[in-house]
């Protein structure tokens, strides 16, 4: 949609809200209308609670965390897992996201208000983030409290409700002024003993303590009845500025390791000096590796324990971001029964994410034998060892693959930019005694804008590469000569500082995308009491309430890559960017009731009974059914017995329909791929990377990644189904009148996923091709000239998304409160939350099952604990206004993956063989202590400090750390990777 579009549009929604705000009302005061949201149902009421389980963050208990980063704060529940966040950089979509239950974060829907929050980053990777609400449109300081629900609600919300629900309910009805400032930073003492390491490379190491990552943040919000106080209308406005963390300030990140009995310093062949290798035009092999020499300027043979790259000090472990939200919310009561409501939200957001130099990574050109450039070795060891002739009329070239680090002109940037806007107009209210209604309009949009800067064009490679002498002696390019490309420049990567500033100007070229997902919805329910009607049972007080509706949405995508993106043009991008583009629209009924069985009797205080159904619609020719029951029964009081079933769908997403295939990177082993230049074999036979494609003279010689990064032809499938999920969890309740301040609930749930929409995994389908044979699975497989997996892209494992497979999840929440008096001493309150994870299973392909829990490593990615727990013990002290906290975050031991005793899994730990420095992520214990202290009921200044001890990150090697969610040789996004963060907020209340 374009900006003239938006505007109108905007205009729009601003009209209707404004005429209705304008409408005459007649109610007073005390009788105003005000929202109940539950989350999980439609049907709310003031005394009602969820059948589904929900575990609730409170404002407070917001502040108390001294984060400033929404994703950051959900994280620390047990009952998410690391996804998109601001320590990512390789592969950064420069959103936020949350990941409920480790299901990927497009299985869990974000609620603002109950109501959808829009997807975020346009996206042409099916797997990494699309369709995922974007967290950085929520602004923390209107956020009342977050309500998380296990499980699906689709039946309530619609589609994509699978691992959970995650409910922002905003402080909508806001009085006075609130000022809020955050300032935070990162401090760390370097004393890790793998330090040695990296000082026994001759690397730099950082200063023994440093301290960095400093955070503004600020919010403003303004609220104010008007009307006689039947309206409200609050206003907000924040702003956040992080500065860049650089993996080089810690002694644990200031290398990249190489797996192994002990880490060691390793890195990426793709290296400066320039590393070669020719391609013999004799027999078609490939030659020795050979690398210019530092000292000398001469050819010797490449040796990866010395001459790799060190590529990990530039990369970021914490993004530069720069944010802006502002919106307005009212409420105006325009008669005694009815209500008018709007939201309105923008945000601006920028984020830069950096890598490492870009450079010619191993790809292979046709270069002139008389390169003028080529020294005496170089002639020789590339032309005239195979009888080619380096005179300088000859026209003999040779294929020479190279690797060349661009260190001259920096690392790789991707400036992200987001703008989104949502927009929400409503109006609720009675229809009679019995009857309520809530209509409601949505609008929302998020604009994508990224640039990447300082990649090579390997288009622009292969022509500078390709140069003569002119007819006066000088260096040009055979393109510049013929007119093809007149500002060609030639490149000279043969000789030790021969990378000229005019050289790299030309190579290097910018990288845009821009793209655009918008949601449209009008939804209309009706709420019906018919206790009055007589429809109630004889054993109960209260009758049936039902709600019923009909939805319309609408979910648009489009991302525009420029032609060097959708050609693969970039040298650094691992292969195209493809551009994507569709919609898909629902029509939706859907119908809830809750029904008291009995009420006040002996052994059933209350026993009542749920159910929801709705179907939906889509042009995309398939319609869904989804559906809930549920049943709540309280013997006494004090203890509430709680057990649902709930049917849930999740449709293909727009980028998984229509997402363009092409080859890119995807896969992290090739299991018959080593390191040649140490002369090391493949972990697997000659007979089983055979059925893999691997001919007799390519066994052993074939180069693997250092980066763990093989190709895979991916990208989106039109025929895709919708994947169905079924949630069953029960619970108990215990709130006893007998110890006031006590409760406890307790619940076990189970998720279990069909016709998952996945990919059958390109790891696994090696694996499996090599173990059976199967000639379907190792069709799969395509190999190029030389056996690669990575080096061209005629070599990569056919891993489109299909409906395959199941995923399922299971396990224990535990969530405990106990506040009590202490005498003279104040009140102490303690709050814990906790989850046991029993299994998080998932098969990617037929024949192929393996369980996560308690695992982490190239196949199960980040880390999931079987025991993870957070504590808060929050002392109030008889001063008044004084309050100190001290927070436990607890995170389960993990083992490898690949050393699990499960057979698929374990497959793969045969291949790499066991890796001491892998094989478990010890278990982390981080103490947080925060204080704070109110003056005069509005001035509240807060001071703490998270991961009070500096406890270093657990740190694995490079074989079990993929690229994007594993940086800088641990798991950011899950464990505190920078040290202690101290932190003081502000908050001025008017």
């Amino acid at each position: 949609m374009n900006s003239t579009a938006i505007s109108m549009a905007v205009r729009g929604v601003l009209s209707a809200s404004l005429a209705a705000l304008a409408a005459p009302a007649v109610l007073a005061a005390d009788e105003s209308i005000q929202e109940v949201v539950v989350t999980g149902s439609r049907i709310s009421t003031p005394n009602m609670t969820s059948i589904s389980p929900v575990t609730a963050i409170s404002s407070e208990d917001i502040q108390v965390t001294g984060k400033v980063r929404v994703e950051d704060i959900l994280n620390q529940l047990p009952q998410a897992m690391a996804a998109q966040g601001s320590s990512i950089s390789n592969g950064s979509t420069g959103t936020a996201t949350v990941d409920l239950r480790g299901l990927n974060a497009k299985r869990t829907l974000v609620l603002i208000n109950g109501r959808r929050l829009m997807p975020g980053n346009p996206d042409s990777s099916p797997g990494v983030n699309s369709g995922a609400p974007d967290l950085n449109q929520i602004p923390r300081s209107l956020i009342e409290r977050v309500e998380v629900l296990t499980g699906g609600a689709s039946s309530v919300y619609g589609a994509d409700a699978v691992a959970g629900v995650v409910n922002f309910i905003m402080n909508t009805r806001f009085e006075g002024v609130k000022i809020e400032g955050n300032y935070s930073f990162n401090q760390h003492k370097n004393d890790n003993p793998v330090a040695d390491i990296v000082r026994a490379k001759g690397y730099a190491l950082p200063d023994d303590n440093v301290t960095t990552g400093y955070t503004r943040d600020f919010s403003f919000v303004m609220g104010s009845n008007f009307a006689d106080d039947r309206g409200n209308a609050t206003f907000y406005a924040t702003y956040r500025d992080v500065d860049a963390v650089l993996q080089r300030d810690f002694d644990y990140s200031a290398c990249n390791f190489s797996s192994g009995d002990l880490f060691t310093c390793g890195g990426s062949s793709t290296t400066t000096p320039t590393r070669m290798q020719v391609r013999s035009p004799l027999t078609g092999e490939l030659a020795d590796n050979m690398i210019l020499d530092a000292n000398t300027g001469g050819l010797r043979r490449y040796a990866g324990a010395t001459d790799a790259y060190n590529f990990q000090p530039l990369n970021f472990y914490q993004r530069p971001d720069e944010r802006y939200t502002a919106g307005l919310f009212m409420n105006l009561n325009m008669s005694e029964s009815q209500e008018v409501y709007s939201e309105f939200m923008f945000m601006k957001d920028r984020s830069v994410a950096q890598i490492a130099p870009s450079g010619i990574f191993n790809q292979e050109f046709a270069v002139p034998c008389n390169h003028p450039y080529f020294t005496a070795d170089e002639q020789q060891v590339f032309c005239q060892q195979f009888g080619l002739s380096t005179a300088p009329d000859s026209t003999d070239t040779v294929n020479l693959r190279i690797g060349k680090r661009n260190v001259e002109g920096g690392p790789r940037q991707s400036d992200i930019s987001h703008e989104a806007f949502r927009a929400v107009v409503g109006m609720r209210g009675e229809l009679s005694d019995a009857w309520s209604y809530d209509a409601f309009g949505q609008f929302g949009q998020t604009e994508l804008s990224s640039l990447q800067t300082n990649d090579f064009s390997i288009t622009r490679i292969a022509r500078s590469l390709d140069v003569v002498r002119d007819a006066n002696g000088n260096v040009v390019c055979r393109s510049a000569i013929n007119g093809i490309d007149p500002a060609c420049v030639p490149y000279n990567p043969f000789q030790l500082n021969g990378v000229t500033p005019e050289q790299i100007a030309y190579l290097q070229i910018p990288l845009v995308s821009r793209g655009t997902n918008t949601e449209r919805i009008l939804n209309a329910s009706v709420t019906g009491d018919l206790t009055g009607y007589g429809v109630k049972l004889p054993s109960a007080d209260s009758g049936l309430i039902m709600n019923f509706g009909v939805e319309w949405r609408q979910e648009e995508s489009e991302l525009t890559p420029d032609l060097p993106l959708q050609a693969g043009d970039g040298a650094g991008q691992g292969g195209p960017t493809t551009p994507v583009q569709g919609s898909y629209t629902s029509r939706d009924i859907f119908a809830e009731a809750r029904m008291p069985l009995i009420q006040g009797k002996s052994f059933a205080h209350s026993l009542s009974a749920e159910a929801g159904y709705r179907y939906s619609d889509y042009d995309l020719d398939f319609s869904t059914d989804t559906y809930k029951m549920g049943l709540e029964w309280s013997p006494i009081r004090d203890i509430r017995a709680r057990a649902s079933y709930q049917r849930s769908v999740r449709v293909p997403n727009i980028t998984e329909l229509y997402g363009v295939q092409a080859v890119g990177l995807d896969g992290t082993i090739d299991i018959c791929a080593s390191d040649v230049a140490a002369g090391e074999l493949p972990g697997a036979s000659f007979e089983q990377c055979a059925r893999t494609g691997v001919t007799a003279a390519q066994y052993g010689n074939i180069q693997n990644n250092s980066s763990s990064q093989y190709n895979g032809l991916i990208g989106g499938n039109p025929d895709l189904q919708p994947e169905t999920a079924d949630t069953v969890s029960f619970g108990l309740a215990f709130q006893p009148q007998a110890v006031p301040g006590l409760r406890v609930n307790i619940d076990y749930f189970e998720i279990n996923i069909e016709d998952a929409i996945q990919n059958p995994n390109a790891d696994f389908t090696l694996l499996m091709c090599a173990r059976t044979g199967d000639p379907v699975t190792c069709g799969r497989i395509r190999r190029d000239g030389d056996g690669s997996l990575w080096q061209s892209v005629d070599g990569y494992v056919m891993d489109t998304f299909e409906n395959i497979g199941e995923i399922s999840t299971s396990g224990i929440d535990f969530d405990v409160s106990y506040a009590f008096d202490i005498g003279a001493a104040g009140r102490l309150g303690l709050d814990f939350v906790g989850t046991l994870l029993d299994s998080l299973e998932f098969t990617p392909q037929q024949g192929v099952t393996y369980d996560c829990a308690g695992l982490y490593g190239s196949v199960c990615l980040v880390p999931a604990p079987e025991w993870r727990h957070k504590f808060d013990a929050t002392w109030r002290t008889p001063w008044a206004g004084i309050d100190v906290t001290l927070s436990w975050r607890y995170f389960d031991e993990v083992k490898r993956d690949a050393e699990d005793s499960n057979e698929f899994l374990s497959f793969l730990g045969q291949v790499d063989g066991k890796l001491p420095t892998d094989s478990r992520l010890g278990s982390r214990s981080y103490f947080d202590l925060i204080g704070s202290m109110t003056l005069a009921d509005r001035y509240t200044l807060r001071l703490g400090v998270n991961n009070l001890l500096d406890k270093d990150p657990p740190l694995n090697g490079s074989t079990s750390c993929p690229t994007g969610p594993c940086n800088g040789n641990t798991w950011p996004q899950v464990y505190d990777a920078m040290g202690r963060q101290i932190f003081g907020l502000v908050t001025i209340d008017f």
